[in-house]
């Protein structure tokens, strides 16, 4: 269990992944000195394309901006809320929890991943889907030609957003991809997000009645 505060900084490590400028990334929190314990790395499953050759073919670390602060601290309150925990001044979380880990994933897809348009990806907006409005770290639903599909809002610029998959989109017939996958990012109009509700799995009562 860690208690964030101001003299913990997270960091970013960039690793290099190939000889084409892609990097690997990993979240890195340093130990105190005073401590024998190692650093602590997490893994996350992104890749970053390095605009600078040089970069990619030696490690490199980067301390953590406001705006991944701010994604992360706005989805873990999200999860305390889902889990009608209580909110307090200070931030404790166990970098252990999968559910930790995943919001990790997703601030590192936020930061360094490549947005593919959703070209072919997306059906029509129908009235019979409301548009939902959204601001960043929202969960949404985004409705592809294989069904809902949940997100996570991770940018918006007037009629642009940015989110991350949170779930993989077999997408080979519409000849523009072979495959999406959790955490990639994706740039779609905001009149395409949807309530998050449409893309959640949730069984129906066996005392619903069907109308």
């Amino acid at each position: 269990m860690i208690e964030l505060t101001a003299e913990i900084p997270f960091l970013w490590r960039l690793g290099a992944e190939s000889s084409e400028g892609y990097c690997s990334v990993s979240m890195v929190v340093p130990s105190p000195p005073e401590m024998s314990v190692k650093d602590l790395t997490i893994e996350t499953s992104v890749v970053s394309l390095s605009s600078d050759s040089t970069r990619s073919e030696k490690e490199e670390t980067l301390e953590w901006n406001q705006d991944d602060i701010s994604l992360f601290l706005k989805l873990v309150n999200q999860k305390r809320l889902n889990r009608k925990q209580p909110m307090s001044d200070t931030v404790r979380i166990d970098l252990t929890d999968p559910n930790i880990i995943d919001i990790i994933h997703i601030v590192a897809a936020a930061g360094f991943g490549v947005a593919f348009t959703s070209y072919g990806l997306l059906n029509k907006s129908d009235a019979y889907f409301p548009v939902h409005s959204c601001e960043i770290g929202a969960l949404a639903s985004l409705n592809t030609v294989i069904g809902f599909k949940p997100c996570i809002v991770v940018d918006i610029e007037d009629d642009d957003v940015v989110c991350v998959l949170l779930e993989d989109i077999d997408v080979c017939a519409t000849d523009e991809y072979d495959r999406l996958t959790r955490h990639d990012l994706l740039l779609v109009k905001s009149g395409d997000m949807l309530h998050p509700e449409f893309a959640e799995d949730k069984a129906k009562p066996e005392s619903a009645i069907l109308h």
